[in-house]
């Protein structure tokens, strides 16, 4: 425990060094600097803040950065990596599920960025990376992650927004395990997945909002989404789901909204399915530019059906000579549900408060299931020559029909990128995993280490992480 400690905190001093860089003799002096750089935070903010966001509209923070909307940016890298607690979906001869610790090569490619014209908005993020274990082939593999938003404004009140994400992966640690606590409104991402197996994701999304009058305007969506796994024992999954919202701008600052859900979740391979309608009031609030409050609750009502296993009267178990039997089981559960962000800006880097507590389709499987995950981020594009990230989260997730207990998940990693050169920049980065399940024996910690260069082109830090 004693270097992950050292380790996190070496992050940290780093990140307060990033906020007061030294000065060099190429730079400008401090009052032509501080106006300069003054000027150009105020650009930013001015090209990017729109008010407070809506969370029954888009959870997601897709192409931003140090807490502003980035510009196009395309990288390669090459990395050594390090993988600990590689767990197959196995049992060993002693009836144990084994885990192994594998290193190799990984290599990758991506473009995360986002561009503005007058009636159109584009924000996109790709990550792809191929890895070669020299002792575990058996995990090789390629992991592939795509998020795409792009907007466009039909007439003076109309506009349509369209979101496609879509991968495949085959860790259950690392940067993939992060990403739906960053886009909670990604039913289909792979979430606390308990094996590292093939998982292949889709999920399309398209919402119209109508913006009747200066302040009041309605919204209107729907998405598709499919999960496809690597095991026929574990359950696939096919859904879909139709919103509502209303917003009413009470202040330049401060929106009060309200929406309505309908989700179904079909598993594949299982017999068993979830309705689900939700209803949530919200409120939205830009203290300044610099700061940003939304909150949203409401209640959500399940209808699921599917398969349990109940044990049989001894003396019947004599006879059929089964000890169990699988039986039908119908539950109808009403639940809260809450949404929580809380940012705030700097001029070149950004904190992240999240909280979520609602209903999702599980890991294959874990089906639906009651889920509740805080988390805490912080990212850092700085002025010449470093970027980076850290995070932390804590989440927790229980299974409505089935007699399963409760799985608890604990994710923390830091990541970073230093420029050396014109295209050439050292990459490193570090992922921490511990999680139990109601067998208190297995509990399972796993660590992500990657280290190499990367090359993209441009005059600023390199900020994938």
């Amino acid at each position: 425990m004693r270097p992950k400690i050292i380790g996190m905190a070496l992050w940290v001093a780093t990140f307060a060094w990033a906020q007061n860089p030294p000065q060099s003799q190429d730079q400008k002096g401090p009052d032509q600097k501080d106006s300069s750089q003054q000027e150009q935070s105020q650009q930013d903010q001015d090209q990017t803040y729109a008010g407070p966001s809506i969370l029954s509209r888009d959870k997601s923070l897709i192409g931003e950065r140090g807490g502003k909307l980035i510009d196009f940016r395309y990288y390669g890298d090459i990395t050594g990596v390090y993988d600990s607690g590689l767990t197959p979906l196995v049992v060993n001869p002693q009836g144990n599920v084994p885990s192994y610790g594998a290193y190799g090569v990984e290599v990758g490619f991506g473009v995360i960025g986002s561009k503005t014209w007058v009636h159109d908005k584009l924000s996109v993020e790709y990550r792809g990376a191929y890895r070669d274990y020299t002792n575990h082939t058996f995990f090789n593999g390629t992991d592939q992650f795509l998020n795409l938003a792009y907007s466009h404004v039909l007439s003076r009140h109309i506009t349509l927004d369209l979101k496609e994400t879509a991968g495949t992966t085959s860790l259950a640690n690392g940067g993939f395990a992060y990403l739906p606590l960053t886009n909670t409104d990604l039913f289909a991402v792979p979430t606390s997945q308990l094996f590292d197996l093939r998982t292949k994701f889709l999920q399309s999304r398209v919402d119209l909002v109508w913006q009747k009058t200066a302040r009041l305007s309605f919204g209107f969506g729907g998405e598709g989404f499919i999960v496809r796994q690597g095991s026929l024992a574990l359950a696939g999954l096919d859904g879909y789901s139709a919103r509502a919202n209303v917003a009413y701008r009470i202040t330049r600052r401060q929106t009060l909204s309200g929406s309505y859900a309908y989700t179904h979740f079909d598993f594949q391979r299982e017999f068993g399915f979830a309705k689900m309608q939700s209803i949530g009031l919200g409120y939205s609030i830009g203290v300044s530019r610099r700061w940003d409050f939304s909150l949203q609750g409401g209640g959500i009502r399940v209808d699921t059906s599917g398969l349990q296993q109940v044990p049989i009267d001894p003396a019947i178990a004599i006879i059929v000579g089964q000890n169990y039997a699988i039986v039908t089981f119908a539950r109808v559960l009403y639940a809260p549900m809450a949404d929580a962000r809380l940012i705030r800006r700097f001029d070149r880097s950004a904190i992240t408060l999240s909280y979520s507590m609602g209903v999702t389709p599980g890991n294959g499987v874990y089906l639906t299931s009651r889920q509740n995950v805080g988390s805490a981020s912080y990212s850092y594009t700085g002025y010449r020559r470093l970027a980076a990230s850290m995070y932390a989260s804590y989440g927790t997730m229980t299974a409505v029909g089935q007699t399963l207990g409760q799985l608890s998940d604990f994710l923390a990693g830091a990541g970073g990128t230093y420029k050396l050169g014109r295209a050439i920049h050292v990459e490193m980065r570090y992922d921490f995993r511990h999680y139990t399940t109601q067998n208190s024996f297995y509990m399972k910690d796993s660590s992500r280490v990657t280290v190499g260069l990367a090359f993209s082109p441009g005059s600023t830090p390199l900020a994938i992480f």
